[in-house]
């Protein structure tokens, strides 16, 4: 029944994509379609789409390998400002990357995304790009396709590096290092061009899949076990379990053989269960860069015959769209508005469990690309589910860390195939009258949150985002929408309304207030902390005087003539 459901899902998908995969390549004098192309045919096939649709099309070299070829990343994209003459600017923008070929023998992945880099780099007009799902994705955010991480390996056909090295057990690991995630400079060149590349991302980057062979499922954080071994499956959930079991699911449900794969069932499974995996990429993105990372398995076989290409990429086409329209054009986008002389400490959190990591980021954003901004938008995107989420901003002063700062609450709805960007913006110094009016009857001291509804959802991305998709703040008690709606308010450029800044100096007072109750409690603990101490002394001083008037030699004298009550029998 499953898989009949998600052959339907997968038909539909088609459907909205649009484009018959039997056709030829767009540009021609290239190899053969249905074969492996060597590391010189992409690079030259990479570069002439980006030198053909230079709009929408970047190619660029990130790094060298051990023998010295380049690393080459696609990078496909519609929003306008993205690609400059320097080069490529992502700030504010959500990108996502496709890693394949980082097993030399697992060479599947790097020609897929031949073939879904023609469709995204397609000439305005022609079928690909004028299809609304492949539209949607690249007016949405950015799609990086690294072909092969390890070029050397392709070549020797086998799974390390020219050094021997595999890639895959080369990274800094959380476990293993007691936290410590800094690279050395002396892992392996392919190594240090990813990490590289990913740091120059940035916030931006909220999402990458690294495409490998030898299986046929989703695999997901944390890769390496709690304890350390290398051999006991464990479960080692990430503090964004649910949030990458919605990503999986996503590219789950329009593949069937994903569905019906009886040695992995429903298709996807938390690393560490599977078998421990320390020094991987995967982690090392996550938990170094923040990158929602996943790990598709595609095929049982490695290498598998050139004559299952057709079949592989039609099986794997949606799905690849659906992770790139699940992490780009779903969730919610929070913008900070920064001045060019503010060195606040900023942190967005998402309060809703297991949905969005805490992001820190510190310095002044009024520089982009040497030039002055003025205020500059601090960027970062949740791929979410539909539903409702509460975040937090928080703004603290550099060098002071015991300070809680000005805070910022957020409850944001997010519907069904779409994106809600809501722009935050810290609040106005506020000044309270003392004494303060009394709480009103039954007040509390501070708001619950409410729980948030986050179900899963397959998603159509076909469908066009809707517009104008702003923060809705305040409680959403069914019934209450439109009246909560009305009563906060948004601007229609997303920006916090004066009535959620109302509801910040609220919380101001209450914390104010909470804070004037703490001192006399403090106060007061302070006053019977001495009693105490007092009455203590007083026992002590007692007791002494007693002991003192027991020792006495008259009572201990009247003692020894007291008559003895006991009969001596001879």
């Amino acid at each position: 029944m499953r898989a009949s459901g998600g052959a339907v899902a997968r038909l539909l998908a088609f459907a909205v994509i649009g484009v018959c995969v039997a056709e030829g390549l767009n540009v021609s004098s290239v190899p053969e379609r249905w074969t492996y192309w060597s590391n010189d045919e992409i690079a030259e096939y990479a570069n002439l789409l980006a030198s053909e649709n230079p709009a929408r099309c970047r190619a660029a070299s990130i790094g060298k390998s051990a023998k010295g070829q380049d690393i080459l990343v696609l990078s496909a994209t519609t929003k306008p400002g993205v690609f400059l003459n320097a080069g490529m600017d992502v700030s504010g923008t959500p990108s996502f990357l496709y890693i394949g070929n980082m097993h030399g023998n697992e060479p599947l992945g790097r020609q897929l995304m031949v073939y879904m880099a023609e469709e995204l780099c397609a000439s305005p007009g022609k079928a690909p790009v004028a299809n609304p799902a492949i539209r949607r994705i690249l007016s949405s955010g950015v799609v990086h396709l690294l072909f092969t991480l390890n070029p050397d390996g392709f070549d020797l056909r086998r799974r390390e590096n020219a050094n021997g090295v595999d890639l895959n057990r080369n990274f800094p690991d959380a476990i293993l290092g007691s936290g410590n995630m800094t690279l050395l400079g002396t892992e392996e060149p392919e190594s240090l061009a990813i990490a590289g590349f990913a740091s120059r991302l940035g916030s931006s980057l909220v999402g990458a899949s690294l495409l490998h062979e030898g299986a046929l499922v989703v695999n997901y954080p944390l890769d390496g076990a709690a304890s350390g071994s290398r051999r006991q499956r464990e479960p080692n959930p990430s503090r964004d379990d649910a949030l990458y079991r919605y990503l999986a699911q996503r590219y789950i449900d329009v593949q069937p053989e994903l569905q019906s794969n009886e040695e992995f069932p429903g298709g996807k499974i938390q690393g560490s269960m599977w078998y421990p995996v320390y020094g991987g990429l995967q982690d090392y993105l996550y938990r170094k860069h923040n990158v929602y990372t996943t790990t598709v398995e595609m095929n049982d076989q490695k290498w598998p015959p050139e004559a299952q290409l057709g079949a592989l990429w039609r099986q794997h086409r949606a799905s690849m769209y659906a992770f790139l329209d699940a992490y780009l054009c779903q969730g919610i986008t929070v913008k900070v508005k920064r001045g060019p002389d503010d060195l606040r400490v900023v942190e967005v959190a998402m309060v809703t469990e297991e949905m969005g990591r805490l992001m820190v980021f510190s310095g002044s954003l009024g520089y982009i690309n040497g030039d002055p901004q003025g205020d500059s938008l601090l960027t970062v995107h949740y791929p979410v589910p539909p539903g409702e989420y509460d975040l937090q901003v928080n703004w603290v002063d550099r060098g002071d860390t015991s300070s809680v700062g000005d805070r910022q609450l957020l409850h944001v709805k997010v519907e069904a195939n779409s994106r809600t960007t809501v722009i935050a913006e810290r609040p106005a110094p506020v000044v309270f009258s003392d004494p303060l009016p009394p709480l009103p009857p039954n007040a509390v001291d501070e708001p619950d949150l409410p729980a948030a509804d986050s179900p899963s959802s397959n998603g159509d991305i076909g469908a066009e985002p809707p517009r104008n998709n702003l923060v809705v703040p305040g409680d959403r008690r069914p019934g209450l929408e439109t009246t909560q709606e009305n009563e906060m308010g948004t601007r229609g450029d997303g920006v916090i309304s004066e009535g959620m800044r109302s509801k910040a100096m609220l919380l101001e007072k209450i914390s104010w207030r909470r804070s004037q109750r703490a001192n006399e409690i403090q106060q007061a603990s302070y006053v019977s902390t001495g009693l105490m101490i007092v009455l203590f002394v007083a026992i002590v001083v007692l007791a002494a005087l007693r002991s003192k008037k027991s020792r006495d030699p008259a009572q201990r004298e009247g003692r020894r003539k007291t008559p003895s009550s006991h009969v001596n029998l001879v």
